[in-house]
């Protein structure tokens, strides 16, 4: 065993399974926030090689795509190894709520994603400087057009993560199907930014809007930020289990008892006939030496005959 193997086993010894899989949640949700402000700096910062390329909606197209396919990335990656990569409270709370993870770790896990969430975009100021901080990027962290309001904005977050959580519930009742899930949540993923991202913001994701806005200092509609994509969830759970069939209940074959043997039939008194004297004679104690029996004698002079079947 070399010496990094026996490192990294060490290592393995130290955590539990349990909060290795934690430090993993936090690790990628720190990544995903240092990749979030990264191109927004590159994308909006004044001095932004592709500001000039990328403006308006197609900044928002460029990103949606981006992202979408990051997140089917990790996510698959994440089921085939089943560990970490939910990356969003409201998608730990979801699944809880669907009954597929368990509820102690549901809170170490939002633990997790909103401190990952702060310390990514912390690491993406200590690389990239000031610039962040610009108000074209403002740490990345998202907003709505004026003309929406608080209720809207919670609406919009509510909405879409029910969506997207719907169609994962749909997805997990049909185990043939689940290979589907980080695709299905990389378009919706790519279809919020896309369209939510120029109106209401679309964040969908209390984790990927705390750490911005928590850097920031811009607290504005991020009660609806947070809240939102929880209530989605939560809704998306209880539509989940409306709709999920009842199961129906087990069939419990009966004991089987054996059957008692049929009794012997009493075989049924053959018509009246005239008694042969000679066969009486043959069964009569004391009958003469020498008495030729017949070869048939009638069943009822048999009845008390142990041995005949």
């Amino acid at each position: 065993m070399t010496n990094r193997s026996r490192h990294r086993a060490a290592r393995r010894s130290i955590l539990s399974p349990r909060v290795r899989t934690v430090v993993l949640e936090f690790l990628i949700t720190a990544g995903i926030l240092f990749l979030i402000v990264t191109t927004a700096r590159w994308i909006f910062a004044p001095d932004a090689p592709l500001g000039s390329v990328l403006r308006g909606r197609a900044a928002f197209v460029a990103l949606g795509v981006f992202f979408g396919v990051v997140n089917t990335v990790i996510i698959h990656y994440s089921m085939s190894r089943r560990t970490a990569g939910h990356m969003n409270p409201s998608v730990s709370i979801g699944l809880w709520l669907l009954r597929v993870f368990p509820g102690r770790d549901v809170l170490p896990f939002c633990v997790a994603q909103m401190t990952g969430a702060v310390a990514g975009v912390g690491l993406a100021r200590l690389v990239w400087g000031a610039d962040v901080g610009v108000p074209q990027v403002g740490w990345a962290a998202v907003a709505p057009q004026p003309d929406w309001g608080f209720w809207g904005v919670l609406t919009a977050e509510t909405v879409a993560q029910l969506i997207c959580m719907t169609a994962v519930a749909a997805l997990l009742i049909r185990p043939r199907w689940e290979w589907l899930i980080p695709g299905v949540v990389g378009l919706c993923i790519t279809g919020f930014i896309m369209i939510l991202g120029p109106m209401s913001g679309g964040s969908v994701n209390p984790a990927r809007q705390f750490g911005p806005a928590l850097w920031a200092g811009n607290f504005g509609f991020l009660t609806a930020y947070l809240i939102g994509p929880v209530l989605g969830a939560a809704l998306a759970a209880g539509l989940a289990a409306a709709l999920r069939p009842p199961l129906l209940p087990a069939v419990v074959d009966p004991p089987v008892v054996p059957a008692a043997p049929p009794a012997p039939a009493t075989p049924p008194a053959p018509p009246a006939m005239a008694v042969d004297p000679l066969a009486v004679a043959c069964t009569t104690v004391g009958a003469t030496e020498g008495t030729v029996c017949p070869d048939t004698i009638p069943p009822e002079l048999l009845r008390d005959d142990p041995h005949r079947i």
